[in-house]
């Protein structure tokens, strides 16, 4: 690892991550019926970044992997479906 200590390793950045965190707040602006409570927001957002291929590059600007984007576009949207349903059996926040 000391070699790699000479580079700016901040840079390599999980492209998946950002589209889970817009798609993300995309739901939360759109819908009315989804708990906006940091808790529930927390839990879908660690679910479903565990739900999608992760997606390296060293720039967000970079060349785009269309095709791939594409899948990983649908894959959060399953996953993002199936967390909401998860977490709205199971919430880890008191009712309000």
């Amino acid at each position: 690892m000391k070699n790699l200590k000479r580079y700016n390793l901040e840079q390599v950045r999980n492209r998946s991550e950002y589209l889970v965190f817009k798609k993300i707040e995309e739901l939360l602006e759109e819908k009315e019926d989804i708990c906006g409570c940091e808790s529930c927001v927390l839990d879908l957002t660690a679910y479903t970044l565990n739900h999608v291929t992760p997606m390296y590059g060293a720039s967000l600007l970079g060349p785009l992997h269309s095709n791939k984007e594409g899948k990983i576009r649908e894959e959060i949207d399953e996953a993002v479906g199936e967390g909401l349903k998860r977490i709205a059996e199971n919430p880890h926040h008191e009712e309000q």
